[in-house]
């Protein structure tokens, strides 16, 4: 055997013959058992075995990275410097690299006369090296290669059988990666998207998110989250692209979006603030967005869109897209400009963010999807039950795209205001604001709505303050009007401190000087707290 020569590849040719033990350990390297390891436990379990079946001192792995235009040391036996230093070969240089480009085996029988690139096989003695692409539909995912101590000349079977193997293992190597990636993306998706949303200041949220069915990641987002106002801001956006490029632009979009609207920019700033961001990040951060502020005691939503489809409000009366506002892709340029648009959204008012996925279908205008959407919304006074029958009415078979939608409902002051929240300062806000709503429709003036918010936001904050316990605690307010008297309870899961320092424990002070009575229960199991006001005749 002449050294460097080079051998075409046995796909598709007879293989010479190899004794019946060599082709049963062959066949081990696909073993069943290997499904269950992962891609790196994979690659060394593939290197023991093809070492075993060529009897070889050294064997090694090398993929190429995304760009196709470097190989890796991904797993070595023998020659662990490999992977552990990090070696890179280009592809087209080396031994390793021109086996790559050129997708044929070869065999080098002197390494010291021979062009090899990567110095540590020199270094360990390497006397004779076989290599072989690593090769799956006509792709070529990297490089296997094996080497011995002594001089060796490697015949035709040896060849062919590391050729088979490189085969079997590229398969192997290729589905163990699919499936990583699969489940590394699903994780990654999980924590993206938000996996509570909570109902606060009497809005009622709900959510879907459906991938693509041939992606187990794409660019589709949604969140809702509440602003130090009180308000509650809306999004919900469509990278360009699938993938983990699409999964980190919308991660950076969507971390950048909560900052700028948490600082308390006008939700028009907000937009143009991530825009220039996205446009920093290069052509594969182009996102349609569209980001509404809601402020549920006034009755009205703040809306700016990027290229987005339209949103759609559902009312008692009907169903109104909100198709005048729309603004140009962010990450097109940084020089755009955002404008926001007003309009009510009155208590029973429903707000539906949806992706194109949601609305689009082959060979049809997506105004047939926009009337299928409206036809289907209208009527619907639940936002679980109108994301539910959107699902099952239109994202059904095959998706072609992610699917994606928020609905918003600004629900009705109750007779009775009830409800329960997480032990988190975050959520006061809104309660504070439910609270002012209620009292107001059952008649209270401005000064006994703002003295019985005071009281029982100290009620409040006392019950978070609580929850100082690990694990998640929660607390419950009921707030009750008969006859002229507001009756307001509000229970917790933990139990009251003694006051700490010199200013503090006046909460209870300033509860008994708002209201007419304030009843304090201590049990084992929490703490109920009993505030009542008579409202003044001409308020009642």
């Amino acid at each position: 055997m002449i050294a460097g020569m080079s051998y075409p590849s046995a796909s598709g040719e007879e293989v010479p013959t190899v004794d019946r033990e060599r082709l049963q350990a062959l066949q081990r390297i696909t073993d069943a058992a290997l499904a269950s390891l992962s891609v790196e436990q994979l690659l060394q379990e593939l290197l023991i075995r093809v070492s075993e079946v060529l009897g070889t001192h050294t064997a090694a792995i090398l993929l190429l990275d995304e760009t196709g235009s470097m190989l890796h040391a991904r797993a070595a036996k023998g020659i662990e410097e490999e992977v552990e230093q990090g070696v890179k070969i280009p592809v087209g240089a080396g031994f390793a690299g021109r086996i790559a480009a050129r997708r044929r085996a070869i065999a080098i029988e002197d390494v010291d006369h021979a062009d090899i690139l990567n110095p540590i096989l020199r270094e360990k003695g390497i006397r004779s090296l076989l290599g072989v692409p690593l090769v799956v539909e006509q792709r070529v995912l990297g490089v296997l290669h094996v080497g011995s101590l002594v001089h060796r000349v490697f015949t035709d079977v040896d060849r062919d059988l590391l050729q088979l193997a490189a085969d079997r293992a590229a398969i192997a190597i290729e589905h163990a990666t699919l499936y990583e990636q699969r489940r590394l993306a699903e994780v990654l998706q999980r924590r993206l998207l938000p996996t509570e949303l909570t109902v606060t200041g009497g809005l009622e949220l709900a959510s879907r998110y459906l991938p693509a069915s041939r992606e187990s990641l794409g660019g589709d987002w949604y969140d809702a989250f509440t602003l130090g106002s009180g308000h509650v801001a809306v999004a919900i956006g469509d990278v360009v692209g699938h993938g983990v490029v699409a999964a980190a632009a919308m991660a950076q979009l969507r971390t950048a979006l909560r900052a700028y609207a948490v600082e308390g920019h006008a939700p028009a700033t907000v937009v143009e603030l991530v825009n220039r961001l996205m446009t920093g990040l290069g052509p594969n951060a182009m996102t349609t967005l569209a980001y509404a502020v809601i402020d549920p005691e006034r009755g009205t939503l703040e809306l700016v869109t990027a290229g987005h489809p339209p949103p759609l409000l559902i009312r008692g009366d009907g169903t109104t897209f909100l198709d005048g506002v729309a603004g140009i892709p962010l990450g097109v340029s940084d020089v755009a400009r955002y404008d926001s648009h007003t309009f009510p959204f009155e208590p029973g008012t429903m707000l539906l963010l949806y992706t194109d996925g949601l609305v689009e279908r082959r060979s049809e205008p997506i105004d047939r999807g926009l009337e299928r959407l409206a036809a289907l919304a209208a009527g619907n006074d639940d936002a679980e039950i109108l994301c539910r029958k959107l699902v099952a009415e239109l994202v059904s078979g095959e998706r072609l795209d992610d699917v994606a939608l928020l609905a918003a409902r600004l629900e009705p002051v109750p007779e009775r205001l009830s409800g329960r929240w997480p032990a988190d300062r975050r959520v006061l806000a809104g309660v504070r604001r439910l609270l002012r709503r209620w009292l107001e429709k059952v008649g209270a003036s401005a000064d006994e709505v703002y003295d019985i918010v005071v009281a029982c936001q100290e009620a409040c904050a006392n019950a978070v303050e609580h929850a100082y316990r690990p694990g998640r605690h929660w607390f419950e307010l009921d707030a009750s009007y008969d006859q002229g008297r507001v009756r307001v309870t509000i229970r917790d899961e933990g139990r009251w401190r003694p006051p700490r320092g010199s200013h503090r424990g006046r909460g209870v002070m300033m509860m008994r000087g708002l209201m007419d009575s304030v009843d304090i229960q201590h049990t084992d199991s929490g703490t109920t707290v009993v505030l009542e006001r008579i409202l003044a005749p001409e308020s009642a």
